[in-house]
């Protein structure tokens, strides 16, 4: 491919993804591709390899620039939401999981921050649960469905708060119960299972959800109850040991329902 249809075709890209579209090219080339495109103001890094083609067009797309923050980056928690078509509001602030060493970023005032996976998770056991999605021609590596459901329940910090993470797992279209119980296994929390088996009780009847899941869910409960929100306070719910806020005592709802 010649350099300048790649840039035409990619509004962001990386320094490895120019690599491989000019398969044969020295490294000494793509630099030198990469410094004219730059002294002609044709792109502009978010941070060391990382790069936006300027132009006319509206800002990039930064779930796409959170997902290429690293090898293995994956937009996650609220960016994840957003992604995925149920978040309730719009941050400025884009999210993203990765096992390396990146920092945060910031770009045209938006923040890129890395989330290290929960130590479960370690040696590749939540590639499972990441999928490609394309967006604009980009591909985006995503947190799935499930796994975004569970890890806003158990991170709802990384989602807005609570009240945000259950008003935009309202909107929630389907699941998949057996992917989502196995990712609340390999979490091995007591905690997280409470949490997403009150959810999933609340909902079981819009997203199906067999009796079997629940069953084994409650078999993962914690001995003592644990919270839903420990800022917020509230009930116990002592079918699932979990302390609920007022706000989250009855089935999600899309914020203006």
């Amino acid at each position: 491919m010649l350099p300048d249809r790649f840039l035409t075709s990619h509004r962001v890209f990386t320094r490895a993804e120019l690599v491989a579209a000019l398969a044969g090219r020295s490294a000494a080339t793509v630099d030198r591709t990469l410094a004219r495109w730059r002294q002609q103001g044709k792109i502009e890094p978010v941070k060391r390899g990382l790069f936006v083609r300027l132009g006319p067009e509206a800002l990039p797309d930064f779930a796409a620039l959170a997902a290429r923050m690293a090898p293995d980056a994956a937009a996650a928690y609220h960016t994840a939401l957003e992604v995925h078509g149920c978040a309730q509001s719009l941050f400025e602030r884009f999210t993203f999981v990765t096992w390396t060493g990146v920092k945060a970023a910031a770009y045209r005032g938006r923040r890129l921050v890395p989330v290290r996976p929960r130590a479960q998770l370690s040696a590749g056991g939540g590639e499972g649960w990441i999928e490609t999605q394309e967006r604009d021609g980009l591909e985006l590596r995503v947190t799935s469905l499930e796994r975004t459901a569970v890890d806003v329940l158990d991170r709802p910090d990384l989602a807005g708060g609570a009240e945000e993470a259950w008003r935009s797992l309202a909107t929630l279209p389907a699941i998949d119960p057996v992917s989502l119980l196995e990712y609340v296994l390999l979490l091995d929390s007591a905690r997280v299972a409470a949490r997403v088996g009150y959810f999933l009780e609340l909902r079981r009847d819009e997203l199906a959800v067999p009796d079997s899941t629940l069953r084994e869910l409650k078999a993962l409960l914690p001995k003592h109850p644990v919270y839903m929100d420990r800022a917020l306070g509230g009930s116990l719910n002592r079918c699932w040991r979990l302390i609920v806020p007022a706000e989250l005592s009855g089935p999600p709802e899309e914020a203006g329902a």
